[in-house]
């Protein structure tokens, strides 16, 4: 299942605060508790990639 939905992050390759769709996400949880949602995100100026914390409801996707 491919990410669909466009969530509003901070590039920090350029400072700016940019809306794009996500590569993947996955979730970070330590062992019992409850975990954060990572996205890996292009960024569109640069090229780059990073991860960013998006929200909890944002189905997990590959």
């Amino acid at each position: 299942m491919a990410c669909e939905k466009p969530v509003k992050v901070r590039d920090p390759t350029t400072g700016k605060e940019v809306e794009i769709v996500p590569i993947k996400v996955w979730q970070l949880a330590p062992r019992g508790r409850k975990g954060v949602k990572i996205g890996l995100f292009k960024s569109p100026e640069t090229g780059k990639y990073f991860r960013a914390k998006v929200p909890d409801d944002y189905p997990i996707c590959s």
